[in-house]
């Protein structure tokens, strides 16, 4: 089993997604609990790097310490 690291950082989050080269639906990220701010400010971030790749958000499953994200192409 691969042990998932959570990101920490925003940062962190859109090195990720810049470097990954394949289709969303193989993408996911996780995101540590510090990282999910009251506002959403640095999901907001993220996730508009995500929209400007042609992805869009496709749910998450909750974890002890962090959130798992997954994306699939526009349809």
């Amino acid at each position: 089993m691969i042990e998932i690291i959570p990101i920490r950082t925003v940062d962190e989050a859109l090195a990720l997604v810049a470097a990954f080269d394949g289709f969303p639906k193989d993408f996911t990220l996780a995101v540590h609990q510090s990282l999910l701010d009251p506002i959403g400010i640095n999901m907001a971030l993220i996730t508009d790097r995500i929209l400007a790749r042609g992805w869009l958000p496709d749910g998450f499953e909750q974890r002890a310490d962090h959130r798992l994200y997954r994306y699939r192409e526009f349809a």
